[in-house]
């Protein structure tokens, strides 16, 4: 039993489809209800599978145009859905549906449902196999016929073979003429692969030396630039050698320009520190000759006296 799967969904497909064929059917797809109708009209389907929610043809109108056409009304439609209510299941039936099943399917309920199908089947076809009336049958004389037949197929053997000869004939001839009219056909493309083969050597060979010829040039080309890339590397180095030059000599320049502004302040600060060491030199030496002379008249004036009560 073939069955026609109709959903917009890939993985609806792959799903129902695992389904039915674990039930033994063969499975075709569709995923319109368009699509469905043209397969319908070329190929022999026993049920379809039709989704309810399709963009485009809807599956409610797929199956009025299946259930409504003379050609395709005896195909039962079995309406799948993800929605469940009683106006579904009637608009299910006016548009000729034998049933819905809510996706994904319950396996019991298809079974019941692909049950209930292998049994009217059946019952139709019993019907169509009973006779409605017994025709009497005629008397035939077998052997009579099959003598006629016997003269007929001895005629028809003799006739084959009569043929295969007159054909095995005409093909030796036809081969034997053939050979004729192919050998000059046979020189003319050997003298040609000839010709081909002696030109596409010429011809490999004026590549090869056009080749050389090139590669020698771009040998040259190769040279001239490296020596270039050598002269400008040598300028560039000395022109960078004399800009580090310059540099180094400025930067030289104003590091003595630094030190020597370094040195200037620090003789200058050592100098007028000196100064003021000198300046505290000479006031202590100032204090120290005085506190000389004092003593030395303190010392006079004790020597003075001792005389004086000496010699008195």
């Amino acid at each position: 039993m073939k069955a026609l799967l109709v959903d917009d969904s890939k993985a609806a497909r792959f799903a129902m489809g695992k389904l039915l064929k674990d039930q033994g059917l063969e499975v075709e797809t569709a995923a319109s209800g368009e699509e469905a109708l043209d397969k319908i009209a070329t190929e022999a389907i026993d049920i379809v599978f039709m989704d309810q929610s399709m963009p485009g043809m809807g599956g409610i109108a797929a199956t009025t145009a299946i259930t409504s056409n003379e050609k395709t009304k005896h195909i039962p439609v079995v309406l799948c859905t993800g929605n469940e209510g009683d106006k579904l299941e009637q608009m299910a039936e006016e548009a000729g549906a034998i049933g819905v099943l809510t996706k994904p399917p319950q396996e019991d309920k298809l079974k019941t449902v692909l049950a209930t199908i292998k049994v009217e089947t059946a019952a139709e076809e019993v019907a169509e196999e009973q006779p409605t009336e017994e025709a009497p049958v005629p008397v035939v004389d077998m052997d009579a016929i099959m003598k006629e037949v016997d003269i007929l197929l001895e005629g028809l053997q003799e006739h084959i073979t009569n043929i295969e000869q007159n054909m095995e004939e005409q093909f030796a001839a036809l081969a034997q003429a053939s050979d004729e009219k192919l050998q000059p056909l046979h020189a003319s493309l050997k003298q040609m692969d000839e010709r081909i083969v002696s030109e596409i050597k010429e011809q490999i060979s004026m590549d090869a030396g056009n080749q050389r010829i090139q590669l020698e040039a771009l040998r040259q080309q190769i040279e001239t630039a490296l020596d270039d890339i050598k002269e400008q590397e040598e300028k560039l180095r000395v022109n960078i050698i004399s800009q580090v030059d310059a540099k180094l000599a400025g930067l030289v320049d104003a590091r003595l320009n630094e030190l020597q502004d370094n040195v200037s302040n620090s003789q200058g600060k050592m100098e007028s520190r000196l100064e003021t060491m000198q300046a505290k030199i000479s006031g202590l030496q100032n204090s120290l000759l005085g506190k000389a002379a004092a003593i030395a008249v303190i010392a006079a004036g004790a020597a003075f006296a001792l005389a004086y009560f000496l010699l008195k």
